[in-house]
């Protein structure tokens, strides 16, 4: 069964401007980057375009590796994120 808890994120900048979108977390609006969840059978960099298009419209390949993250969640049962930033 595929259950990673990865996550890619697209910083896309263009004319001196990032990209952002606007989500809902617990009920808050916020501001992030276009981002999401590895899916089975798809590369990082597949899950980074595919993240962009389906939260913008923009179809980009990632150009840079920016940063790895790891979280490590609180509470009895650590569960580990991995953030990967690229950009677009």
């Amino acid at each position: 069964m595929f259950k990673p808890h990865v996550t890619v994120a697209c910083v896309v900048h263009a004319k001196g401007k990032f990209l952002v979108v606007e989500e809902t977390i617990n009920g808050k609006a916020l501001w992030n980057q276009p981002a999401g969840h590895l899916e089975a059978d798809e590369t990082l960099v597949q899950a980074a375009e595919r993240e962009l298009w389906e939260e913008t419209g923009i179809r980009a390949t990632p150009q840079h590796f920016l940063r790895l993250h790891q979280w490590i969640a609180p509470g009895s049962h650590p569960v580990f994120a991995l953030p990967l930033y690229y950009r677009a």
